[in-house]
């Protein structure tokens, strides 16, 4: 082959043709595997829901506040009680979480394999915050997740009770 000739496109066939192999080979082993990892992989579910932390709405020149902590600092404070090894000893008792995993390993494990599956995301200034939870049934996510988003919820409301019951 001389260089700087111009190949034609029949020319261009007949080389991959020639190596139709080196493209063969390492696609089929490709798919293989991604089919291997798709069929064997552990499936998991991923369910979330996002919080709208709304400040309040009367003018501070009628009503002065009774919360004065800001949403951040409120929803630190929620979140310690919310993970404490207490809460989430009752939401893992109620759902059967872990069932597999509770006759090899200690329940502090099995309290932080949960705060593991939790993840919770602040929003910053704009008053919001999603909350997630995964794992393998479905189902069970979904209602775990409406369960930590309502015990959120009830948290707040009893804080914000017992700060106005303070002032």
């Amino acid at each position: 082959m001389i260089s700087g000739k111009l190949l034609t496109t029949n020319e261009y066939l007949e080389i991959v043709l020639r190596r139709i192999w080196y493209i063969i080979i390492p696609l089929v082993l490709v798919m293989g595997a991604a089919a291997a990892y798709a069929t064997f992989c552990p499936r998991t579910y991923l369910a979330s829901t996002t919080i709208m932390v709304t400040p309040q709405k009367v003018p501070v020149d009628y009503v002065r506040p009774t919360v004065t902590s800001s949403i951040e600092d409120r929803l630190t404070s929620i979140r310690q009680e919310i993970m404490s090894r207490t809460q989430l000893e009752k939401v893992i008792s109620e759902f059967n979480l872990y069932a597999g995993k509770a006759k090899t390993l200690a329940s502090e494990e099995i309290i932080e394999q949960m705060r593991k599956d939790i993840i919770l995301k602040i929003g910053g200034k704009e008053g919001y915050f999603t909350l997630s939870f995964q794992g393998r049934d479905p189902v069970i996510v979904t209602k775990v997740t409406n369960r930590l988003a309502s015990l959120f919820v009830e948290e707040n409301l009893r804080q914000r009770e017992q700060q106005a019951q303070g002032t």
